[in-house]
């Protein structure tokens, strides 16, 4: 089955010197819901934080996030991901698997 990559998302990575945000790449990637629920305790009441795979096609510059994944997000309709994984899939360079927490 092939994916379409349909959903458009902004990758962001965070000036190390100034804490901000800045926009590097707009792509098209297909989004599922993880399999794996984000939940932790807090005030005594289960929460649970949404949790989504961005799969993108493979580029040489999008490899950085593999070691790095604290200085880079997601944005996705209207809401922001932090990216927990990256997946190269036995190192094939066809498709990263991002998985990203909603804050």
């Amino acid at each position: 089955m092939n994916k379409i990559y349909d959903k458009p998302i902004i990758i962001q990575k965070v000036d190390e010197e100034t804490e901000r945000w800045r926009s590097i790449y707009t792509l098209h990637a297909h989004i599922n819901k993880s399999k794996k629920g984000d939940e932790f305790l807090s005030a005594g009441a289960i929460q649970s934080k949404q949790t989504l795979t961005f799969d993108i096609r493979y580029f040489k510059n999008i490899e950085d996030i593999s070691l790095n994944t604290q200085l880079y997000r997601v944005l996705y309709n209207g809401h922001i991901y932090d990216i927990s994984d990256y997946d190269d899939f036995m190192f094939k360079h066809k498709n990263v698997r991002l998985l990203g927490v909603a804050q």
